[in-house]
């Protein structure tokens, strides 16, 4: 079958019906074998075509038409909603009915006692919230939707914001106070692929998202007595989506893949050391590491152990003035000079969130999500992989630390140290994977187990952010993204002067008498080469990168004062 995208979009159930009535005449097909979502996402294969969709994540969702085809931009927050039985198909006068993605009542008299097996199915009922941390360019980008100068896309986003400040379910977003969009999203396949965190690109059919109507409440008394799980209908007030396909976007957005003819990586990372250094009062080492951590991920896990993550500690962080909007909102930087470098990393990356980690913020808030009477409420680091979290440490002041905020610095080591997460549950907790980038701003040494310490010497005091071009800036953003996904290897020759050179290192240091370099100093500096021959374009590591490395650890060493490592 073939039809357009506009029917598609307009009436998706329609389309769903026809399917299926070309389906079902195959003798040996099964209704609850029935899976449309292969035509839906050939349909809608290319971004062009995706981008007709409304998307709820910029469209108040009572302006949209029930039964419609909706795009759902999401992170996954619980899946723990559980499964639902339902009824997949009905005879009609001897005639075979689809009854997917919908939960409409049909004019139908029929025995619930007495369905055939072949006619039942599983749906999976997901708690889907709008990406954390998501940036404006992103959204921009993403939406199609300017959202300055735009008085109808303002009032929208009003519109979105008071919504969600009137549904009850306001502990399941991680970041408090901030507007965002949630959704009920019922998966009817592929569902066993899905984990909290996830980010994924969902496409479905717009269901309910008022009370619960007579015959609704008549069905579930029904199907809880036929001893079926209801539990969809406690969702009142929270849109749902009936998914028909979705896709995981955690391995990035690489719409276009980066061009070096363009614009060389040398050229890009000077340009963008540059910019980085200016909120750091023109300190370029500070910004070049501050570089690397933003293209660091986790490149391997070993026997539980995660490889390729890395954490910076900018020590002599200046504490400047308090941010006047920041006043009495506790989640937001209290320190211009964190707020400057927060919105400057913002113009860069898909995803980042500032961490003022006061003595209130701690004790009064949770970083792990926690399940209360079968519900998982958010935590402040549920967080989707690559995003940004700027972690300040100024904002912290003498006070006295309760169970929840040793809970809470527990939480950000083992992010730190591990790239996990642990899930509170009332007689267990569950450890989820994570690829957070972390960077750590204080006065003096961090508290926290940071992988590497870097003292800030700013030459100048910085009040506002730099202009920067829009496109160079494209050009900094397709850099970032294209270095985090991108491949690497140590050839063997190398690898040998890595060795080679770390015994000539202990060897000298000996001889001077001087602090022997540690395994850590070489795990440092291997780790260092790796995000510095990224840096420059370079997908095998030479020897010109890893002295460049070894440079860059000893430029850092001469700046704290120590020989060695010993970070953690």
């Amino acid at each position: 079958m073939s039809c357009s995208i506009t029917e598609a979009i307009k009436e998706p159930l329609k389309v769903i019906d026809t399917l299926f009535a070309d389906y079902i005449q195959d003798p040996a097909a099964t209704p609850n074998a029935f899976d449309p979502s292969q035509t839906f996402a050939d349909l809608f294969a290319n971004e062009e075509a995706r981008s007709q969709i409304p998307s709820i994540n910029n469209t108040p969702v009572k302006q949209l038409p029930k039964n419609t085809l909706v795009r759902f931009r999401c992170m996954v927050q619980d899946t723990g909603l559980g499964q639902e039985m339902f009824v997949s198909a009905y005879k009609d006068q001897d005639k075979v009915m689809c009854y997917r993605y919908t939960e409409d009542p049909v004019d139908v008299n029929f025995d619930i006692h007495d369905i055939p097996s072949d006619y039942l199915s599983e749906r999976t009922l997901v708690y889907c919230v709008s990406p954390p941390g998501e940036t404006q360019w992103l959204k921009r980008r993403l939406y199609k939707k300017e959202e300055e100068g735009n008085l109808e896309s303002a009032i929208d986003q009003l519109h979105i914001s008071q919504q969600d400040q009137q549904q009850p379910q306001h502990k399941k977003y991680p970041l408090p106070n901030t507007p965002h969009v949630s959704a009920a999203v019922k998966f009817y396949t592929s569902a066993d692929s899905l984990r909290v965190g996830q980010l994924v690109d969902v496409i479905g059919v717009l269901g309910h998202h008022d009370a619960p109507s007579e015959e609704q409440s008549m069905q579930h008394d029904a199907m809880e007595q036929a001893g079926f799980d209801a539990s969809h209908l406690s969702l009142e007030n929270i849109p749902v989506v009936h998914a028909i396909t979705f896709r995981s976007l955690d391995e990035g957005s690489k719409k276009k893949a980066f061009d070096a003819q363009d614009l060389p990586h040398h050229d890009i990372r000077a340009k963008l050391i540059d910019y980085l250094s200016t909120v750091l009062g023109g300190d370029k080492l500070a910004a070049e590491f501050l570089l690397l951590s933003l293209v660091s991920r986790v490149t391997a896990k070993n026997r539980g152990v995660k490889i390729g993550h890395f954490t910076l500690n900018l020590v002599n962080f200046p504490d400047t003035e308090a941010a006047k909007q920041s006043a009495n909102n506790m989640y937001a930087p209290q320190n211009n000079a964190t707020k400057l470098l927060s919105s400057l990393l913002e113009t860069l990356v898909h995803h980042c969130i500032a961490l003022p980690l006061s003595i209130d913020l701690l004790n009064k808030s949770n970083f792990s999500p926690k399940s209360v009477n079968e519900n998982l409420e958010a935590g402040m680091l549920q967080l989707t992989n690559g995003t940004v979290v700027l972690v300040d440490e100024t904002a912290l002041t003498e006070g006295k630390l309760g169970d929840t905020g040793v809970r809470n610095v527990q939480a950000l080591s083992n992010i730190i140290n591990h790239q996990s997460l642990s899930y509170i549950f009332p007689y267990s907790q569950f450890d989820f994977d994570t690829d957070l980038v972390v960077l750590t701003l204080s006065h003096g040494k961090s508290m926290l187990p940071n992988h590497c310490t870097l003292r800030l010497e700013p030459q100048y005091n910085v009040d506002e952010l730099p202009p920067m071009d829009e496109d160079m800036l494209d050009y900094f953003r397709m850099y970032i993204e294209d270095l985090r996904h991108a491949e690497y290897e140590i050839p063997e020759q190398v690898s040998e002067y890595i060795q080679t050179t770390f015994v000539n290192d202990r060897k000298t240091a000996s001889a001077n008498g001087t602090p022997l370099p540690s395994q850590d100093d070489l795990m440092l500096r291997v780790s260092l080469a790796r995000m510095v021959s990224l840096s420059f374009g370079e997908r095998v590591l030479s020897k010109e990168s890893y002295d460049h490395a070894m440079r860059l650890d000893t430029s850092r060493k001469a700046r704290t004062g120590t020989q060695t490592t010993g970070e953690k």
